[in-house]
């Protein structure tokens, strides 16, 4: 019946290529057995009857017919719209509208929907490639029959059902979409069979349920005004009988659900003429499924959607162009090398700038520090356009005082997060009264061996980071960094040997203009001081190569908040061993910067600091 109704189409070798056949012929054989199950409820009915019945629709029911159907595709379109703003594709909505109709109208009518449908919206957006456009129509089948099950479910709720029994179903389908409200909240991130799966966020699934209820209701309408007047039906007991044959012939798989979906309808109005009720069958699959189709073959003949600008995009680490990944070495504060890790992505404009590292989270769209390139109002307005598409709250974390004025300017409730300190490489001076405390841990560890540069020995560093974690509560991770041999090529990390035998490492993203402590790591046998002694060396190190700031990363802001949720937020996401991370610092007497946090209101805020504090207390691995 509607939408990209599945369908499984394999190669194999000649003994398993029977299966793909017997897949394709079970909705049709489905379709006999209720045909053979309903022949009671058919013997009365000739098809001449049926025609003569199809024949007296009238023209204002015609015209009726397609305004309603007008009306459901206009909400089939959004769809598109919406799934292409949840993958990031950068897409407009005009173009994956058109695109997302032009699919539906075509596979609903052929059949085979997840390969038609695919192939409908390759052909439109050649950029989707072929993985992405089948990526889409397997998105918009579940998006669709979720939308389908919670809202038929509300309906057997609230009008009379054709039998009892569907009450209980109306109930699980209810209550499995609260599970998934659920998810949504707990645990956004799936992984499934190797790949992370991002569920939508709550107010995806509502605009999803409110297009499915519009588009459902209008099919039934488009259906239920080509019922003559004296047909003695109302519209309330017509739309769950609907509703139920929508789902048969859409879970049947036949090419326009023909057959489960009339057979369904006939044995949930049993008091009806059923001639009558095939002949506006008949007649809605005119309309409804004849029209639309050749309108989208038009559109399917003339090509490519190629007049639409592009929004900008998410880039996974992996997809970076050169100068691309150019300008993530060269971004203003280092810490944008955290692309690099975790669940994060690049957005990107088509001009090329501005860049920010971004991460989606449940109901968020976070956006890491500052602009790796260009100006901060441009990139508030990137980031806020990508999330209002994806809809979720668009979400700036950690970021300084420029781009939070920018913030402010917009319209959007800046906080104070953190506090960084810096220190200047190529002026640090060490004999100085503010470094007496540090001189004298530095004794301590003066009989360290302190290196930097050459092959890592990743054998000896991750038995550290093990011992570190289990006595830490464990990593950290989002903002923070994860223990990662890949990660680690790329940083500079500096050993601290006792005697021959690794007794901690620390780790440093390093930019054009900036390096960032990273991982701290030490063994528990560690002398007092060694890890005052990595950063002496690694101020050494970037003093040698010109580097104009060291940042001793970000400890959280100490000062009022204003709202009593927000001070409980920071009192459960701040580390135990804060208050001795702040004393660790302050011994090098450095610069400290606030940094802050931003999203469209206080309540968006409390929402984006509760995800942003689950994802560091329980890192993705």
């Amino acid at each position: 019946m509607k939408k990209d109704t599945p369908s499984c189409v394999h190669a194999g070798t000649s003994p398993q290529r029977r299966v793909p056949w017997l897949r394709q012929l079970l909705p049709f054989a489905l379709a006999a057995l209720i045909v053979v199950l309903l022949r009671d409820r058919l013997e009365g009915i000739e098809f001449s009857a049926i025609l003569a019945a199809a024949a007296e629709v009238t023209l204002p029911q015609w015209l009726a017919a397609i305004a309603a159907t007008a009306l459901s595709f206009l909400a089939v379109g959004r769809y598109d719209g919406l799934l292409h703003g949840l993958m990031g594709t950068g897409l407009p909505d005009p173009a994956a509208r058109i695109s997302g109709a032009s699919a539906i109208a075509i596979s609903q009518t052929l059949g085979f929907g997840v390969v038609t449908g695919t192939l409908v919206r390759w052909r439109l957006l050649p950029g989707l490639g072929a993985g992405g456009a089948a990526r889409l129509t397997g998105l918009v089948t579940a998006s669709f029959l979720g939308g389908w099950a919670v809202f038929t479910g509300l309906v057997l709720i609230a009008l009379p059902a054709p039998s009892p029994w569907m009450k209980p179903l109306a109930l699980g389908a209810l209550a499995l979409s609260a599970a998934a409200i659920a998810v949504s909240l707990w645990a956004p991130r799936l992984r499934v069979m190797g790949r992370a799966i991002h569920l939508p966020s709550l107010r995806a699934m509502g605009v999803i349920l409110v297009l499915t209820a519009i588009d459902t209701l209008a099919a039934a309408l488009a259906l239920y005004v080509l019922l003559p007047d004296a047909h003695a039906v109302t519209l309330m007991a017509f739309l769950p009988a609907f509703l139920l044959a929508l789902g048969a012939g859409l879970l049947s798989g036949t090419p326009g659900g023909v057959g489960p979906f009339e057979m369904t309808l006939l044995a949930l109005m049993p008091h009806s003429d059923g001639a009558i009720i095939l002949a506006a069958v008949l007649a809605w699959r005119v309309v409804y499924y004849a029209l639309p189709a050749c309108i989208a073959a038009l559109i399917w003949l003339r090509g490519p959607i190629t007049d639409q600008p592009a929004r900008p995009q998410f880039l996974a680490p992996d997809d970076l162009a050169p100068s691309q990944r150019k300008a993530v070495q060269s971004a203003p504060r280092a810490e944008a090398q955290l692309l690099f890790q975790g669940n994060k992505r690049l957005l990107t404009c088509p001009e090329g700038a501005p860049h920010l590292v971004t991460a989606r989270l449940g109901q968020s769209l976070v956006s890491l520090g500052d602009p790796v390139a260009g100006c901060p109002s441009d990139a508030i307005a990137r980031l806020r356009e990508r999330a209002r598409a994806a809809r979720l709250s668009a979400c700036i974390y950690k970021c300084g005082a420029r781009t939070a004025a920018h913030a402010r300017r917009a319209g959007m409730t800046v906080l104070p997060i953190a506090q960084e300190a810096w220190l200047t490489p190529t002026t640090f001076d060490l004999n100085t009264p503010a470094h007496r405390q540090l001189r004298r841990k530095l004794r301590k560890a003066q009989e360290l061996d302190i290196r930097s540069g050459g092959a890592l020995p990743l054998e000896e560093m991750a038995r550290i980071n093990r011992e570190w974690a289990g006595s830490n509560g464990g990593e950290r991770g989002f903002s923070m960094g994860l223990f990662c041999p890949d990660h680690l090529s790329r940083q500079h990390v500096i050993i601290a040997r006792d005697q021959g035998r690794m007794v901690a490492f620390a780790s440093f993203h390093t930019g054009t203009r900036e390096w960032t402590l990273d991982l701290m790591r030490q063994s528990s046998d560690a002398p007092d001081g060694t890890m005052y002694a990595l950063i002496i060396q690694a101020l050494t190190d970037a003093a040698a190569q010109g580097v104009a700031r060291l940042s001793l990363a970000a400890v959280p802001f100490d000062g009022p908040l204003p709202d009593p949720r927000l001070e409980r937020l920071r009192a459960r996401i701040t580390p135990a061993h804060s208050a001795g991370l702040r004393r660790f610092k302050a011994a090098f007497a450095p610069n400290w910067e606030t940094l802050y946090i931003a999203g469209p209101s206080p309540l968006s805020l409390s929402v984006a600091g509760a995800e942003i504090g689950r994802e560091i207390l329980r890192p993705a691995a």
